[in-house]
């Protein structure tokens, strides 16, 4: 993002002016995102927090900038229908995530910490195969079943990130093995099978 506009010698803390600066009249070759509450701007080695009514100067050390660079590949869970779950390595562009979905992505959030399900926004829609039940955490019963192939990874950041090893092998045993899904009197219910060798 460029710097902020400067009004003589002071920052400018008007954020009606800095709207206009980036949306009306933004600098040449500036194709940044609206300005925004929480938005930072970063001028030489003075960074300015955007609030509700201006900007406050905070901490910034650009030299450490460099080291919150995304990473390529992020390591998550990986859980298809009719085979085990597996640690997989898999890109971070969106293109590679629908790629591993089959489709366009969804973030779903049935966990107490910070870590998502991304899986096929239109599996259900689609006829996907069923893969795995969501249970409710307190009573075991089926909260939700997630159609086709999903992962599992890190979402406590502004982008998708990799699980701690801890993590991975807790989702790992979590979602191990296949599930076979059947009607009964009380509605949906599910059992795990041990898949033959050719379908792991």
């Amino acid at each position: 993002m460029p710097p902020a506009r400067r009004r003589g010698s002071r920052q400018d803390n008007d954020l009606e002016e800095v709207y206009t600066l980036f949306n009306v009249d933004p600098p040449e070759n500036f194709s940044g995102h609206s300005m925004s509450v929480s938005d930072v701007v970063v001028e030489g080695r003075t960074a300015f927090f955007c609030d509700s009514i201006g900007f406050k100067e905070i901490p910034f050390q650009p030299e450490l900038a460099n080291n919150v660079v995304q990473s390529p590949t992020i390591q998550v869970v990986l859980v298809e229908p009719g085979k085990l779950a597996r640690i997989a390595e898999i890109g971070t562009t969106l293109d590679a995530m629908q790629q591993t979905v089959g489709g366009d992505i969804e973030a779903y959030y049935p966990f107490e910490e910070q870590v998502c399900i991304v899986c096929n926004e239109e599996g259900k829609i689609n006829g996907l195969p069923l893969n795995r039940a969501i249970r409710d955490e307190d009573t075991g019963d089926i909260a939700d079943i997630i159609a086709g192939t999903f992962f599992i990874c890190d979402c406590s950041g502004e982008s998708f990130g990799s699980l701690f090893t801890e993590q991975q092998k807790r989702y790992l045993e979590k979602y191990h093995l296949p599930e076979r899904f059947f009607r009964t009197r009380n509605g949906i219910e599910s059992v795990q099978y041990k898949p033959q060798n050719r379908e792991r």
